[in-house]
């Protein structure tokens, strides 16, 4: 084995360390921009989508099935109508069980 004097071995931990810095800041970046990605695609995956419903000529039968609040909106279910977007104030008087309110079985905007 070779004796190295102290130049040499500062030389090659100054090296070694160089190495070791860029290696961390490599994985530190990618996984940076893999992270950015996932909270990306995770918000995209939990919108929710509101449809607005036409029910011009039609006539809805049924009743309140369920409640929610979903990201502060208020929401009913109505049967097989699906869900209702509505105030907050429309929310508290309806309750479960009740007939499917004039509003709903309006034409949406």
């Amino acid at each position: 084995m070779k004796n190295l004097n102290w130049e040499e071995f500062f030389n090659n931990l100054k090296a070694f360390a160089s190495a070791i810095i860029i290696t961390v800041f490599v994985f530190g970046f990618n996984y940076l921009f893999y992270d950015i990605g996932y909270q990306k695609g995770h918000q995209e995956a939990d919108r929710v989508i509101i449809y607005v419903a036409d029910n011009a000529g039609a006539e809805m039968f049924g009743k309140i099935t369920d409640k929610e609040i979903i990201e502060g909106r208020h929401t009913v279910t109505a049967g097989a109508y699906g869900k209702f977007l509505v105030t907050e104030e429309q929310y508290n008087e309806i309750t479960v069980g009740d007939d499917i309110p004039d509003y709903l079985k309006g034409r949406g905007n």
